[in-house]
This record gives C-alpha cells, sequence and structure tokens, in this order.
C-alpha cells in the first residue's frame, strides 16, 4: 500500500456494476484501512436499474437494492464526497473528506464521454472512461502516492483496463480462496491398508456394523478425516468403501448402498428402484442420500455423472418405497427405516437459462411455468416409473407429496418433513445460498447437486468461486455427522457426451 497522504491508505479502488452485485458487502470491505473507493456515475445507474429489471434473478435485484441501501445510509451521513481529485495533491484538507466508520472515504464521479474507439452505447466503456479519468489525475499529482485499481467481476472490462495501462483485479472478499476448482473438497480420498488390517475389517462385526481404526488407514498424504469422508480402502485386489466417523476415530462400513453377497463373499452396490451405482463415489452418494441420519448431502460432478437420477431415485424410495415385488438382491436386508417425510418431495432449481435467450412468459398456471426449469427431474421420474411400471408423479400427486417452488418464492417459508431435491446449484448465487440453507428444519431431507465446470455456469454475476454451490461445500466442510458431500467424476451418457466435454 501507497503513504501519501496522512490517515490514507494511497489505493484508491473502484469497484464496477458486477463487483457489487459479486458481493454487496465489497463496498464496506473496500472502505477499510484508509482506502479511497470511488461511485462511478454509470454503476449508479445500472444498479438502478437492475433493482426494477423482470429479466434478472431475485438474487441480483435484491443485491442491487442491497448496495443502494448502503450508499444512502453513507448518503445520510454526509459520506459521499466530490471532487476526489483534491486528494491526489499534498495539499489537500482532509478535513472536507470526513472518514467512512470503516476507516476509508467514500466519493462521487460523475459521467463523462468514452474513449475512442469504444462505443458510448456500452456501459463497462463509461466505466472504463472514467477509470481512465481519475487514474490520469493521480498519475499528475506529481508523486506516486496514489494507486487506482479497478475491481470488477466483468472478464471484458479486465482486459479493456489492461489495454489501458489501468490496474484491475477481479473482487477477492466473500469468495473461497482456492487457486484452483480442483481443490475445492471433493468428500472422497483412497487410502490403503494392509492384510491384517483388512482381516481386522472383516472380523470386526456383521456386513453393515464392521469398522476399521483410523490408524490402519494409509491415505498417502495428511488429510484430515472429516465427517462422512468417503475412504475407498484397497488392499491388492480387494476394494472396501467405508466412511469416517471422527466421533470415534475410525471408518466404518456402510449401511444403505451395498450389500454382503455371501456367495462371492464381497459387497455388491444396491439397486435402488432399477438404479445401480455403478463406481465406489456413486455407491457413497446413495449411502448418504439414503441414509435418515445425514440431513444434508452435496452432489457435484460433471454432466451425465448421475446426480439427477440419484437424487431422484433416492427421494422416491424413501417417499414411496419398492412398488413392485421385484427382488434384486434376495440375500440381502432390506432398507427399513421408517423415514418420515410425509410433506413429500419439493423440488428446486435455480431460475438461469443456457443460453442468452430468455424464455418470455409462460402460459398456464404456477406448476406449469415451472415445469420447464424442473424438467430433468421429471425426466429421471419418468424414467424410474417405466422401470418398475409404476406411476410415481401420479401417486405423489394424488396424495399431494410434490411440490414445485420457484427460487423467488423462497423467503419466509419453513421448509419441515419434506425431501427436497435442488439441482444446477451452480448457477445460484450469495444470496440464494444463504436464503436456501435458512429455509431447512430438521425434519428435512436435503440434497444439493451441481456442476463446477465453468461451462456449465449460466449466471454472468457468479464464478467457480463464489457461486452457491462453492460457498454451501465450503461452509459445510466436515460440519458434523448431519452433512456429506460427495464429487463424482464420471460421465456415463455414452462416448458423444463423454466427447462433448472436450469441446
Amino acid at each position: 500500500m501507497h503513504n501519501s497522504v496522512e490517515g490514507l491508505s494511497g489505493t484508491v479502488y473502484i469497484p464496477d456494476t458486477s463487483a457489487l452485485i459479486e458481493n454487496p458487502d465489497a463496498l464496506d470491505r473496500l472502505l477499510t484501512g484508509g482506502n479511497v473507493v470511488v461511485l462511478l456515475h454509470q454503476v449508479i445507474e445500472e444498479l438502478g436499474r437492475l433493482q426494477a429489471s423482470r429479466s434478472k434473478s431475485d438474487g441480483v435485484r435484491h443485491a442491487a437494492r442491497s448496495v443502494m441501501r448502503k450508499m444512502l445510509e453513507y448518503r445520510r451521513d454526509h459520506q459521499i464526497h466530490h471532487g476526489v481529485e483534491r486528494l491526489f495533491h499534498h495539499q489537500s484538507d482532509l478535513e472536507a473528506f470526513p472518514h467512512t466508520a470503516e476507516g476509508g472515504i467514500l466519493a462521487w464521479e460523475p459521467g463523462g464521454t468514452t474513449i475512442e474507439p469504444y462505443s458510448a452505447e456500452s456501459g463497462d466503456n463509461h466505466i472504463l472512461a472514467s477509470a481512465q479519468r481519475i487514474s490520469e489525475a493521480a498519475r499528475s499529482n506529481g508523486h506516486p502516492g496514489f494507486e487506482v485499481v479497478v475491481i470488477s467481476e466483468d472478464s471484458n472490462l479486465l482486459l479493456k483496463c489492461d489495454a489501458l495501462s489501468i490496474a484491475a483485479e477481479n473482487l477477492r472478499y466473500g469468495k473461497v480462496s482456492l487457486d484452483s476448482v480442483d481443490e475445492i473438497y471433493r468428500g472422497v480420498v483412497d487410502g490403503e491398508i494392509e492384510e491384517g488390517a483388512l482381516q481386522r475389517f472383516l472380523d470386526s462385526g456383521a456386513p453393515g456394523e464392521r469398522w476399521l481404526a483410523f490408524d490402519d488407514v494409509n491415505l498417502g498424504q495428511p488429510i484430515e478425516f472429516l465427517w462422512n469422508l468417503g475412504v475407498v480402502l484397497r488392499c491388492g485386489e480387494e476394494l472396501i468403501l467405508t466412511r469416517a466417523n471422527p466421533g470415534l476415530d475410525r471408518v466404518e462400513d456402510l449401511r444403505f448402498a451395498q450389500y454382503w453377497d455371501r456367495k462371492r463373499i464381497t459387497y455388491k452396490p444396491r439397486p435402488v428402484l432399477g438404479f445401480t451405482p455403478r463406481d465406489p463415489q456413486q455407491i457413497l452418494a446413495m449411502e448418504f442420500l439414503l441414509d435418515p441420519d445425514v440431513q444434508l448431502v452435496v452432489l457435484d460432478g460433471p454432466a451425465g455423472s448421475g446426480k439427477t437420477r440419484m437424487m431422484v431415485a433416492a427421494g422416491l424410495y424413501m417417499l414411496v418405497g419398492q412398488p413392485t415385488t421385484w427382488r434384486v438382491a434376495p440375500q440381502s436386508q432390506p432398507l427399513t427405516p421408517d423415514y418420515g417425510y410425509d410433506h413429500g418431495l419439493l423440488l428446486l432449481r435455480p431460475e438461469h437459462a443456457s443460453s442468452q435467450y430468455d424464455l418470455g412468459y409462460l402460459p398456464g398456471d404456477y406448476e406449469s411455468k415451472l415445469s420447464p426449469w424442473l424438467e430433468p427431474f421429471f425426466q429421471a421420474v419418468r424414467s424410474l416409473s417405466l422401470s418398475n411400471e409404476h406411476d410415481f408423479i401420479d401417486e405423489l400427486r394424488s396424495t399431494d407429496r410434490l411440490t414445485m417452488i420457484s427460487t423467488s418464492m423462497l423467503r419466509g417459508l419453513d421448509i419441515e418433513r419434506s425431501i427436497v431435491l435442488v439441482d444446477e446449484l451452480q448457477n445460484g448465487d450469495r444470496h440464494l445460498a444463504k436464503t436456501l440453507m435458512s429455509r431447512f428444519c430438521a425434519t428435512s431431507k436435503v440434497a444439493l447437486a451441481g456442476c463446477l465446470d465453468p461451462v456449465q455456469i449460466d449466471n454472468p454475476y457468479v464464478d467457480w468461486r463464489s457461486n452457491a454451490l462453492t460457498r454451501i461445500k465450503e461452509t459445510y466442510r466436515g460440519f458434523g455427522p448431519q452433512v456429506a458431500q460427495v464429487r463424482l467424476e464420471h460421465n456415463y451418457r455414452g462416448p458423444i457426451s463423454t466427447r462433448a466435454d472436450e469441446l
């Protein structure tokens, strides 16, 4: 930090609209430590439009209102100043610029003409012109005391700033401090055990009750055994799936998603409504989905990894059970817990289109308008209905146990005794994450899913560090026995879909 003027850091931040929408608290954060924050006329104009925009999500509108409320509070306290250029000179009178409670100075900058050859029709270009004007004023003050930095989540604006030699960076406050999406909590690790440890595991109890001490597991690197961490144990050709229990310092046998085949003396994945998990990650995901003691399950993985299908299969089984007499694994013990979710199934998905074209006003009643957004859920239900020769949708609707809800209808809602399935959560923002997670009562089961591939993020106001899925994963990482997370790895839709990952 520079120190050109007593009481100031020497850093001038110019946040654009995208940064303030990303995290409304960023304004207070940027004002700490004697920083100067300049509010541009174009930014205030855009925030005003976003508040009333019907094409933007409720989270974006809420963020715009939150930022404007903060600005009005500063205005009421007479802490928004004019003529920020006076601060760039040694003779500046700091008494004319009272500091905010955070220790910084907040100033307003009127709009001006854009820079050639940038079009005046673009709001970003107006922000760019103002930033260059302020930067030039800071450089012409006779000493290198002030550094002007544009804070933006707009990649195009960041690149234009680079072209004009204006310092610019992404908003760092309120995001996870990770360098790569691969560093986000996976929820599954691989471990190795010796033959003696394997035998101790097999001798420790009946299938479903076996366990092994943490000290017998070699993970190959220092990894903390968090609650419900999936641990894939390997001993030669043998593969054992377990889940961590830090309360007892041991890994434990799975109880719901696999069964012990006595003829072949091995574990087999348990089919649920005809859906059979195909890899260790899917088996662990199904284990936590079916476990009544795990209230929150978070799944992430690539397209085609089975997130939606598994959530729907587990949800229908917990509500309806096995509707036919067809038995896939006669030697396995049946799943018999009384789940008690008598309010039924609640479906939810952030309403962000995967293209720049909006659907517009949809005809019909409330459910008709929501159905296109929730079609992936219904597609999975129809597929399971065909496999089981049973109409699950008709049964749920006839007993009033199917609810579709919009993300804009969450405020003030108590979600009790329900199974809640939320898909495509990577398109949610901070507002949705906080609103959604504060709705769930202890009697509900919640399954969240999404993909952190940047290509799959359709919301322009979030990225892999700041979207709702990442925020929830990191916030609830190792939270306790009520939470489990699993990252799926494989795309099972077929070779054409798998090849699409290279596009």
